[in-house]
């Protein structure tokens, strides 16, 4: 049985490092389309609502990726962790709504009063 979980778990760091270097292949060759991915998608300007969700999810993910290669098991993340991703995203998303909301009203009042 041990040896059918040593090949299992070699098996499955094989897959996602093949996995890896795909997109990353595809990444820097252009085959995956980045174009525009730090703007936002109504004014094409730089956003940096996204650019500070990106990088928050990028520390979680290299911080739980470390985890699981130091104990090579699901690790826990803690909850200072969780809040701060999911507060990342609730400004994001907070910021586009009220975009959205405002670029309403404006049209809105625009066909009110002509």
């Amino acid at each position: 049985m041990n040896t059918l979980f040593t090949f299992m778990r070699y098996e499955m760091f094989f897959l996602l490092a093949s996995l890896a270097a795909i997109v990353g292949y595809r990444l820097l060759t252009g085959r995956i389309n980045t174009k525009g991915l730090l703007t936002d998608k109504v004014t094409h300007e730089f956003s940096p609502g996204r650019l500070q969700m990106l990088i928050a999810t990028a520390l979680v993910a290299i911080y739980f990726i470390v985890q699981v290669l130091e104990t090579e098991k699901m690790p826990q993340l803690p909850q200072e962790f969780i809040l701060a991703l999911g507060g990342s995203h609730l400004l994001y998303l907070g910021g586009k709504t009220y975009s959205v909301l405002v670029d309403k009203l404006a049209k809105i009042a625009g066909r009110i009063n002509p």
